[in-house]
This record gives C-alpha cells, structure tokens and sequence, in this order.
C-alpha cells in the first residue's frame, strides 16, 4: 500500500506537471503559429494553456516543496543559533499547518460546489480544475509537518540542528 501512494504521490507532484507544462508549451506554439502564421487563432488554447498552468503550478509546488527546494526568506533565522532558530520555524510552520488545514474542507466544499459550472470550449467542469488545490493544501501541510518534527527534536536535543539550518551555516 505505501509503493502504491509513493508512486502516486509521484504522478501527481512530478509527472502530470510536466505533462501539463509540455501539453501548455506546445499549445502555445500552436496558438502562435495558427494566430500570426495561418491567421485562424484557436478557440481552445487559452483553456488549455490556463488549465495547463494552474496544474503545473500547483502540484509542481508540492514537489519543490517535497524537495525542500523551495525559497524561503530565513535573513533573521540564518543568524540564530540552532534552537533558537528551530522555535522560530516551528512558530512559523505551525501557522502553516493550522491555516493550510483549516482550508481543506472550505476548498473541498467549493470544489463540489462549482461543479455545475463548466469551461467554455471542452466543457470540462470546474471540480477538476479546481481539486487540485485540496491536494496542494494537504501536500504542503504534510511536508511541513515533517519540518515541525525536525524543529521538536532540535529543540529537544534529540538533534543537534535542523537540515535548513545546517545548510545556511555551511554557506557562511
């Protein structure tokens, strides 16, 4: 069972962006090609390039997220010494989690609630656009959750100092 959400929780966060951002590519060139080259722009492409995006966008998030290769401001957090550094991400990751969290059920419920309503040209309703959202909601909180362990654990000695933290000492 955990192979089979590994490699769905790979689908979602690395192949369907990529997918997404190919298929919004290639729609781009078209919609060039077919705007000034054949002069007959395409109905669908904006749709396409939109929804393409949007995907892209919000589960490629949770990959870099996943990674930890996100961009984070730490200019105040660098300087601190590991514990006092971990209660300060804590604090921060712990206004993640509550905000995120507490956005799950609202965008479920708004994701089913636009259902009837569908995209101009392939009809495609708005749930599926709009569902991958509670994913990157539920992704994000996850992954901070996990910086919340490594926090607890730094403040409580159990580790010397967080990975993020390490890593801005070793750049210095």
């Amino acid at each position: 069972m955990k192979k089979i959400l590994l490699i769905a929780r790979d689908v979602f966060e690395l192949y369907i962006p990529v997918v997404f951002f190919f298929i919004m590519f290639l729609t781009i060139l078209l919609q060039v090609f077919f705007r000034y080259v054949v002069r007959y722009p395409l109905t669908w492409s904006m749709e396409v390039t939109v929804i393409g995006f949007v995907w892209t966008v919000i589960f490629g998030t949770c990959y870099t997220m996943r990674r930890r290769a996100h961009i984070k401001f730490t200019l105040f957090y660098d300087r601190l010494k590991p514990r006092p550094a971990a209660v300060f991400r804590l604090l921060g990751n712990l206004i993640i989690v509550v905000t995120f969290l507490s956005l799950v059920y609202a965008s479920l419920r708004y994701s089913f609630f636009v259902s009837f309503q569908k995209t101009p040209v392939f009809r495609i309703s708005f749930t599926v656009i709009f569902l991958p959202f509670v994913y990157f909601l539920c992704s994000i909180a996850g992954y901070t959750i996990t910086e919340i362990i490594e926090d607890v654990r730094v403040i409580s000695g159990a580790l010397t100092d967080s990975a993020d933290h390490k890593a801005a000492e070793a750049t210095k």
